[in-house]
C-alpha cells in the first residue's frame, strides 16, 4: 500500500470516527480543568440507541472520582440529552458510555474505544492524563491481541511530556522485563529497580511516598518486597514518626502481655508531646487491657489519650467500636454513653462507604447510592446503643424511649440481641420475642438465635409446636421481603460464551448449565475478601448440594492465577467442598463487565444471568443468595 493510499484510509476512517461519535456527543469546556463544571450533550438521532429508549446514562468507564457514582442520569432538552458534573480538585483523565439503564444499547465512538476526556491546567495537559488513558485501555479494549502494546505507546506519550512521570517509567520496564530475555530481562530489572530507589530516597519517612515504593515493586512484580521496605526505613530512619508507629507495631504482637504493659507504661511516661500521635496504637493497647482488667482508673486514663487527636473520617467508626467495647465489658458507661451521644449528634458525617487517603488529595470517602439508606440504619444502630447503655445505668424510661423509636427498624442481629436482652430484663416478653424474631429473619443461618427464640417463647408459655409455627411465619416473612426486592434488580442478560474447566481440566459445557439454577463465583487466590467469603457461601452451598436443580461453579477467574495456583491452593484447602473451576477465557471478565471480585452471579434454569452481586457482605449475603436461588427455582 502506496503512503497515499495509507493516508487516505486513515483519513476516512478518521471521518467515520468522527462523524459517528465525535459529532454524536459534544464535551465542553474542550479543555476542562479540576473543579470546571463539564457538560456532556448527546444527539440521540444517528446513534445506536434508538428513539424509544426514554433513560439514558453515561457510564464512567476509566476516572479517579471516587467522590462520584459510576453513572449518571442524562436530561433532555430540546431534543438533546445533557449531563453536566463538577470535576473533582484532583481530576485526571475520564471516560465513559452512553446507554440506556440495562446497557442493551451502548453508544461509543467505536467497538474499540470510548468516549473521554482529558484535563488541563492554564491550557496544559497536566501530569499523569496519558498514564490515566494507558491504563483505561483494560476497560476500553482489552479483547485487542495488541492491548498491552497500546498501553506502552501511552505510558511512552506520557514520559514525552513528564519525563519523570514514576508510574509511566515502571509501566514501560515491567513490560520490558516481560518480553525480554537473557541479560536484556536483568538490565531492565536493574533500571527497574533504580527508578523504585530514586522515588523512595526522595522522601523516605513520608507515608504517602512509602506506599509509592510499594507499588513501584508491586508493578514490577517483586511482591516480596513489599514489607522489607517498611523494614529498612525503621531501621534507617529509626527517629522517624513512621519508624515510631512500625517498631511499636511489631512490639504490640509480643504475646508477653505484662512485658508489654510495663514496657508501654514506661515509654508513654517519657513520651514528649510530639510523640503521642505516633504512640496512638500504646495507648489503645493500655486501655484495653485495664478495661479488661476492669481497673477503671487506669482504664480512663488511658481512654481520654485513645480517643482524641484523630480527625480523619475513621475516628467516627473508631468511636463506635470503643463504645461497644465498653459496653461489652460494662465499664466506663457513662464515656461511653457520652461518646456514643457525640456519634449521634455528628451522625451526618459517618461514612457509610470505602475511605481512601492519597498524599495529593487526602482523605476521599467514596460514593455510596444508598448513603441516605444506610446511614438511617447507622443512626437506628445508634439509638439502640443509647438505649443499651441507659438500661444498663439504670435509666430504664429513657432506655424505653430510646428503645421504641427503633424497635420495628433495628437490622443490626448483634443490638437486636442485646435489646432482646434488655426487654427479656424488664419482663417484656412478648417484646424480647419479637426482638429475637427479627434477628432470625436477619440471620435465619444462625442456629444460636434459633435457640434464643425458642427459649423465648417456651418461657412465655408457649409450646414447641408454637416455636415451630413461629419459624414458620418467620421463614415467609424473610423470604417474601427478599422477593420484593428481588423483583426489583432482576438481570436479563445472556451468560456469554466461555472456556471453563474443573479441577481436572474437564471442560464445563453450556449443556451442563441448562435446567439448572447456576451460583457462579468468582475469585483468586491472591483476593482475600473472596477466601473470607467462602465460609458464608458455603453455608449456602450445603443447604444445595444435594438439589438436582442448583448447581455451583467457584470459578478462579485466572487473574493473576495460573491453573497451578488454583489447583494447589484448592488442595490445600479441602475444608472448602464446593465445585472449584478455572477460567481458560481471557475475555470473560470484559464479557461479564466484572472489574472487581469476588463477584457472584445467579443464573436461571435457560443460562441467563438473573442477579449479579459485587463484593463480600459476609453474613448478611446468605439469606439473600438463598432468596435468589429460591426465587429462580419457582422460575418456569
Amino acid at each position: 500500500m502506496t503512503k497515499l493510499k495509507a493516508f487516505i484510509l486513515a483519513f476516512t476512517l478518521f471521518l467515520f470516527v468522527k462523524t459517528q461519535g465525535q459529532e454524536l456527543v459534544k464535551i465542553q469546556p474542550e479543555k476542562p480543568q479540576a473543579n470546571d463544571l463539564l457538560t456532556v450533550t448527546f444527539n440521540q438521532k444517528g446513534s445506536k440507541i434508538p428513539d424509544t429508549v426514554k433513560e439514558l446514562f453515561i457510564n464512567f468507564t476509566y476516572s479517579n472520582f471516587y467522590e462520584m457514582p459510576n453513572r449518571l442520569p442524562m436530561q433532555k432538552v430540546n431534543g438533546l440529552w445533557n449531563v453536566s458534573f463538577k470535576l473533582p480538585f484532583y481530576s485526571k483523565y475520564g471516560s465513559f458510555t452512553i446507554s440506556d439503564a440495562n446497557k442493551d444499547f451502548v453508544q461509543q465512538p467505536t467497538d474499540t474505544s470510548h468516549y473521554e476526556f482529558f484535563v488541563y491546567k492554564d491550557g496544559k495537559l497536566i501530569e499523569g492524563n496519558y498514564l490515566a488513558k494507558g491504563y483505561s485501555l483494560s476497560s476500553q479494549n482489552r479483547k485487542s491481541a495488541t492491548f498491552e502494546q497500546q498501553q506502552q505507546e501511552w505510558f511512552k506519550k506520557e514520559l514525552s511530556i513528564y519525563p519523570n512521570n514514576y508510574e509511566s517509567q515502571l509501566r514501560i520496564l515491567a513490560y520490558e522485563m516481560k518480553k525480554a530475555k537473557g541479560q536484556a530481562k536483568w538490565d531492565a530489572r536493574e533500571k527497574a529497580l533504580a527508578v523504585i530507589e530514586k522515588k523512595f530516597r526522595s522522601n523516605p519517612t513520608f507515608g504517602g511516598n512509602i506506599n509509592s515504593t510499594t507499588m513501584g515493586f508491586l508493578i514490577i512484580g517483586e511482591n516480596q518486597k513489599v514489607d522489607s521496605i517498611r523494614q529498612v526505613v525503621a531501621k534507617d530512619f529509626p527517629k522517624s514518626d513512621y519508624a515510631k508507629e512500625h517498631n511499636l507495631g511489631l512490639f504490640l504482637r509480643n504475646k508477653d502481655e505484662a512485658l508489654v504493659v510495663d514496657s508501654l507504661q514506661k515509654l508513654l511516661k517519657n513520651a514528649k508531646d510530639e510523640d503521642k500521635k505516633s504512640y496512638s496504637s500504646a495507648y489503645n493497647y493500655l486501655f484495653r487491657y485495664y478495661i479488661k482488667k476492669k481497673d477503671k482508673t487506669n482504664a480512663l486514663a488511658y481512654y481520654h489519650n485513645t480517643i482524641k487527636g484523630d480527625t480523619s473520617p475513621y475516628r467516627w467508626r473508631d468511636y463506635n467500636n470503643y463504645v461497644k467495647f465498653l459496653e461489652e465489658n460494662s465499664m466506663l458507661l457513662d464515656s461511653a454513653k457520652k461518646l456514643n451521644t457525640y456519634i449521634l449528634v455528628n451522625v451526618a458525617q459517618y461514612p457509610t462507604s470505602v475511605i481512601r487517603y492519597f498524599p495529593e488529595t487526602g482523605y476521599l470517602i467514596g460514593f455510596d447510592e444508598k448513603r441516605k439508606e444506610n446511614l438511617k440504619q447507622v443512626e437506628n444502630e445508634l439509638k439502640a446503643m443509647q438505649g443499651i447503655l441507659s438500661y444498663k445505668l439504670g435509666e430504664k424510661s429513657e432506655a424505653l424511649k430510646w428503645l421504641s423509636e427503633v424497635r420495628t427498624t433495628l437490622q443490626s442481629k448483634e443490638l437486636l440481641l442485646k435489646v432482646a436482652d434488655v426487654y427479656k430484663s424488664l419482663e417484656d416478653k412478648a417484646a424480647a420475642t419479637e426482638m429475637l424474631g427479627n434477628a432470625y429473619k436477619l440471620t435465619p443461618f444462625d442456629n444460636k438465635v434459633a435457640v434464643l427464640l425458642k427459649e423465648s417463647v417456651l418461657a412465655s408459655g408457649g409450646t414447641e409446636a408454637d416455636f415451630k409455627a413461629k419459624l414458620a411465619v418467620l421463614e415467609k416473612e424473610w423470604k417474601a421481603s427478599h422477593f420484593n426486592s428481588l423483583k426489583k434488580i432482576v438481570l436479563d442478560k445472556p451468560f456469554p460464551d466461555f472456556q471453563i474447566v474443573d479441577m481436572n481440566k474437564k471442560p464445563l459445557t453450556a449443556e451442563d448449565l441448562k435446567g439448572k439454577v447456576v451460583l457462579i463465583d468468582l475469585w483468586a487466590t491472591w483476593c482475600k475478601p473472596c477466601i473470607e467469603f467462602f465460609p458464608y457461601l458455603h453455608v449456602i452451598y450445603d443447604k444445595y448440594k444435594d438439589d438436582k436443580d442448583v448447581m455451583f461453579v467457584i470459578l478462579n477467574t485466572a487473574s493473576g492465577n495460573t491453573f497451578e495456583d488454583a489447583s494447589t491452593w484448592v488442595n490445600q484447602n479441602k475444608n472448602f467442598t464446593f465445585p472449584f473451576y478455572f477460567n481458560e477465557d481471557k475475555k470473560l471478565s470484559a464479557k461479564l463487565d466484572v472489574n472487581t471480585i469476588p463477584t457472584t452471579f445467579l443464573l436461571d434454569k435457560n443460562s441467563k444471568i438473573r442477579f449479579k452481586k459485587v463484593g463480600n457482605e459476609g453474613e448478611k449475603a446468605m439469606p439473600q443468595l438463598d432468596a435468589m436461588i429460591e426465587f429462580l427455582k419457582q422460575q418456569k
